[in-house]
């Protein structure tokens, strides 16, 4: 029913590569969910790890929302958010949901600020990690962001976010319809804090498979 994808957050041809040919073997007849995890995230609106990886995102996004990637799960950033479909910043009914849980507990205490608040938009060469890809973040070009580099409100993107410990459980409860919950530590099982069905709709949102092409096919 699922199929689990895995992936180093560094980008290098070889792991492309592998994720082209992975994702061209499932088979969406038998398993109709895809779904990928990383470490940190692409699309998050904390201030902490703001656009950290945005050379990973640039690379192999629009791979994973050719073959139709379903969710996403990431983790870096202490605390929760999760996404409206999305692709390239803006909303897409066939973009993937990306879900941070990185707040399942840690000795670096909650992320809390976000970086739409006010004063809290970090300059844009303090944002690379030098060890996840180098610089690619760049003021946005279209949408209410256009010509800046934060949003200056929550982004348009980001469904719901909370700076509170917790997990999640993902329920598939048949081809086209998934649940997913998530419980804030503190509270009892019977008390989500975030829940909403994930819906496939494969027949808006057809296969499109991505032609390779550039350094990532010559390496």
């Amino acid at each position: 029913m699922i199929s689990f994808i895995c992936l180093f957050v560094f980008i290098a041809g070889d792991q492309y590569k592998w994720l082209e040919r992975d994702l061209a073997n499932v088979d969406r007849s038998i398993t109709p969910w895809l779904v990928a995890a990383w470490h940190p995230p692409w699309y998050s609106s904390y201030k902490a790890h703001y656009r950290e990886v945005e050379c990973m995102r640039v690379a192999m996004e629009e791979l994973l929302y050719s073959y139709g990637v379903d969710i996403i799960f990431n983790g870096h950033v202490h605390a929760y958010e999760r996404s409206n479909r999305v692709y390239n910043y803006t909303l897409d009914p066939c973009g993937p949901v990306y879900i941070t849980v990185g707040d399942g507990g840690n000795r670096e205490k909650m992320a809390i600020e976000h970086a739409d608040t006010p004063g809290n938009c970090p300059e844009p060469l303090t944002t690379p990690d030098p060890y996840m890809g180098g610089f690619c973040a760049t003021n946005f070009t279209t949408g209410p962001a256009a010509g800046k580099f934060c949003w200056d409100r929550q982004p348009d993107y980001s469904a719901f976010r909370e700076s509170s410990f917790g997990h999640g459980i993902l329920e598939v409860k048949n081809d086209t319809w998934a649940l997913w919950t998530w419980y804030r530590n503190q509270d009892s099982e019977s008390n989500a804090g975030d829940q909403i069905y994930i819906v496939r709709q494969p027949d808006i949102c057809p296969i499109r498979p991505k032609v390779t092409e550039g350094w990532f096919s010559a390496r």
